[in-house]
């Protein structure tokens, strides 16, 4: 009896596991199927994950539940049947359910049993409105399952739940038999062992390299699960507030470690709140700044690395960095001597003080800042940086920078007293040799204060914080300077002895005495096999007792910093873009009109090339095939100020600035040179050479194009064969009844070309017979082209007929 019990228990985690997922997803599928109530399969989808609580409900005898899933998938069906409208008050009722839904499955986790109660309230709000068309009677009948349902239910048996503390331990014991790989490895080639020996284990350690990855790939999830929950969060705060916001995300198929996705889950709600409470104006302010009433408000994520960067952008009124000071300054969390010290970047970052709040009085002029010193810290925490990127009046956008995962990262390796230790390479932001001429240390106050490039550090020295001495083999020419910025706004620079190298290393923690110095965020074993600490960048700081504060120590900070805004600014940027073929590939910005994405079946080809017709309009694309498929594809919309010309990519990488070296191509085509952009070479497209090549067929826009008359067209010919002609090179037809004055009359009998002669207008003849009457004929063959052309360029200068 008592393995039976464990068996429910054990199902019953299992589902309250699953529905918490589904319930997740649901949210969010159904505010994007509200914004779309066309799309049917994201109806079916919403009505699969409903279905499928439902029936496991219904095994585990949870009536509760099994009624709630029922009222929204019985409403979801009427509307796949046509029987009922997709409307607001739907999707509020089902939303209603899944709220339901998740407060019953908070108390069976806590109880271990569904609670007595009624839910009358919430299935009653799916009551069919007066205004929808009432449901047509059916006689009952056995509802036979769809084969996506079949396929769903298959897919469910294929997976399995382990509990989080197991892949962790097997984690931890792949990560064991690595470094012992390692070490082996070591001692192989050390012994001199036999080649056969050698590649028998160098086979083996390829395994063992697939499997680490698998084993690591499991703690990874896609961040689209994070997403899950905010546009529900949007809807509703948007609804409470009477604001008007349109919201998307993107990059949901990059994946982060699960532990990661915890902790940084409340700050990303957090900030998204911000941006629709303070951020997003009223829609009489929008209305004011000439904005569209509907704001917009999207959450991006991309890999960078061996780090993610979530980015939440709003076109809201943006910071105002003037208010924040004064704000600041009221509080008393700034001196107004210290205020006019800071940078625009500086004044930006108040908003991460502690205490500093945008409260009511301020909200209408800055909008933001309360909790984002909590955001801060809970971000920092995890090794992770949070950015502003601010457009004032237009919006703005914080990124979250934060490691792929909590337990590898980039590190440096650095020798000290002897030993060696790890730094975190996220926190490195530049390394020295203490006798580089850049360099200039003094000592000030009992301290040391170094000066790179007119920029001041305080200066730690690594061996001073760890209470050693320095080793006496230490070369005194090898010592260095690596400038760590632990978080935002601070800065110091730590001397060792020595740099060794750059890692990718496995952290776990240290032993508990070791980290209660709150010197070390953890310990490692590199490829040398001997065991490293971590060193935590934030409390070598701590311990210290120093101000590493950045605002105000430059020389001539304000100056230096707003020249290099402006060297920014006046710089060439480049659109880095992956083409057709998967190669990047680099434009300058400024030829570019937009980037625009069209159904592959905007594509056509004409005359031997291939073009685009995007609206109204027709353009050339640099292009040797029609693509295949009938999905969609970017194009690059190139602009010379005469024509536009489209070039097919796969997708935008970056927009980075144009490196100042470039190594041009031997001959002119396509690409112009490569250039080295972080490290990586890129192939520069020459937009002159490729408008060149499709210029020279374009058409020059006339300033005025050339009236023509057809005159006596009995049977339609001059309609239908000549004024496409006479169109096509550039001339403007118009009928013969128009009391526009003509440039040219073109007369298709004798008759009409003596009536038309008696005025001032040139007169062109046109013939049905290719033979001339004689040699005074003048007029001219009606199907031969050329000739046609050659009189109307004589005629329109004004001659006689």
């Amino acid at each position: 009896m008592g393995r039976t019990d464990t068996a429910m228990d054990d199902l019953l985690n299992d589902f309250l596991a699953e529905t918490a997922e589904i319930l997740a997803e649901a949210g969010g599928a159904l505010v994007a199927w509200e914004a779309d109530p066309a799309d049917r399969a994201q109806l079916d989808a919403i009505f699969r994950l409903v279905h499928t609580i439902k029936g496991s409900s219904g095994f585990l005898a949870l009536p509760r539940v099994t009624a709630l899933a029922h009222a929204a998938e019985d409403a979801l069906d009427q509307v796949r049947r046509g029987n009922r409208p997709a409307n607001a008050a739907l999707v509020t009722g089902v939303l209603g359910i899944v709220d339901r839904l998740s407060q019953l499955c908070a108390t069976l986790g806590s109880r271990g049993a569904e609670p007595a109660g009624d839910d009358g309230d919430v299935i009653g709000a799916l009551a069919v409105t007066e205004d929808a068309p009432e449901a047509p009677a059916e006689p009952a009948e056995i509802q036979l399952r769809r084969d996506d349902d079949i396929v769903t239910d298959l897919q469910g048996w294929r997976s399995i739940r382990v509990p989080l503390p197991l892949l962790d331990s097997v984690m931890t014991g792949v990560t064991d038999i690595v470094l012992a790989r390692n070490e082996f490895a070591r001692m192989l080639r050390e012994s001199g062992a036999d080649p056969a020996l050698i590649g028998a284990f160098d086979r083996l350690s390829d395994s063992i390299a697939g499997m680490r990855q698998s084993v690591s790939q499991m703690r990874m999830q896609r961040i689209d699960k994070l997403f899950a929950p905010l546009p529900r969060i949007v809807r509703d705060l948007a609804h409470d507030l009477g604001k008007k916001i349109r919201f998307a995300t993107s990059g949901g198929e990059v994946e982060l470690d699960r532990e990661m996705m915890e902790n940084i889950r409340d700050p990303l709600i957090h900030i998204v709140r911000n941006a629709i409470d303070h951020g997003v104006e009223a829609l009489d302010g929008r209305v004011a700044a000439g904005k569209d009433v509907t704001a917009t408000i999207a959450v991006s994520a991309r890999q960078s690395g061996n780090q993610i960067e979530i980015e939440v952008r709003d076109d809201g009124r943006g910071l105002s960095p003037d208010a924040l000071v004064q704000n600041a300054i009221s509080a008393r969390i700034l001196s107004a001597a210290d205020a006019r010290a800071l940078t625009p970047r500086e004044k930006l970052e108040l908003i991460f003080r502690p205490g500093f709040s945008t409260a009511a009085k301020i909200t209408a002029i800055s909008g933001r800042g309360v909790g984002m010193d909590i955001v801060k810290a809970n971000v920092e925490k995890i090794g992770g940086l949070v950015e502003l990127r601010n457009d004032e009046g237009r919006g703005l956008a914080v990124v979250l920078r934060v490691p792929m995962t909590l337990t590898i990262i980039s590190g440096l390796m650095v020798r000290a007293a002897g030993q060696y230790f790890a730094i975190p390479r996220g926190a490195v932001r530049e390394i020295l040799l203490e006798t580089s001429d850049t360099v200039r240390i003094e000592r000030l106050g009992g301290g040391e204060i170094v000066t790179v490039r007119g920029e001041q550090f305080p200066l730690l020295r690594l061996e001073t914080i760890l209470g050693r001495t320095r080793d006496h083999r230490d070369d005194v020419e090898d010592r260095a300077l690596v400038l760590v910025r632990p978080g935002q706004g601070q800065s110091y620079a730590l001397s060792v002895a020595a740099i060794h190298d750059h890692e990718e290393l496995v952290i776990k923690p240290a032993a508990p005495m070791i980290m209660a110095t709150g010197l070390y965020a953890g310990t490692t074993l590199p490829d040398n096999g001997r065991p490293v600490l971590l060193l935590d960048v934030q409390g070598i700081l701590a311990a210290a007792a120093i101000d590493a504060s950045e605002a105000g120590r430059s020389l001539d900070h304000a100056v230096e910093a707003e020249a290099a805004a402006a060297a920014a600014r006046n710089a060439e940027q480049l659109l880095l873009f992956r083409d057709i073929g998967g190669r990047t590939r680099g434009i300058r910005l400024s030829v570019i009109e937009r980037v625009e994405e069209v159904p592959a079946l905007a594509l056509f080809e004409s005359a031997g090339r291939i073009q685009a017709q995007i609206g109204d309009d027709i353009f050339p694309v640099h292009a040797a095939k029609l693509p295949e498929g009938h999905g969609t594809l970017k194009l690059l919309r190139l602009n010379d100020g005469q024509m536009v010309l489209c070039y097919p990519i796969e997708e935008v990488v970056d927009i980075v600035r144009l490196p100042e070296m470039v190594q041009p191509a031997t001959a002119p085509g396509l690409i112009a040179g490569i250039a080295l952009v972080a490290g990586d070479p890129v192939e520069l497209v020459d937009p002159f050479w490729l408008m060149e090549q499709y210029a020279r067929g374009a058409v020059a826009p006339a300033v005025r194009q050339p009236i023509c008359r057809i005159a006596d067209d009995h049977d339609g010919w001059g309609d239908n064969f000549l004024a496409p002609i006479l169109q096509s090179a550039g001339y403007r037809v118009v009928a013969e009844t128009s009391g526009e004055t003509a440039d040219v009359m073109l007369c298709l009998t004798d008759e009409g070309a003596a009536r038309a002669g008696d005025g001032d207008v040139p007169v062109i003849r046109l013939r049905a017979s290719a033979a001339a009457a004689g040699p005074d004929d003048e007029t001219v063959y009606r199907y031969d082209r050329g000739a046609l052309l050659d009189a109307l360029r004589r005629r329109i200068g004004g001659a006689g007929a």
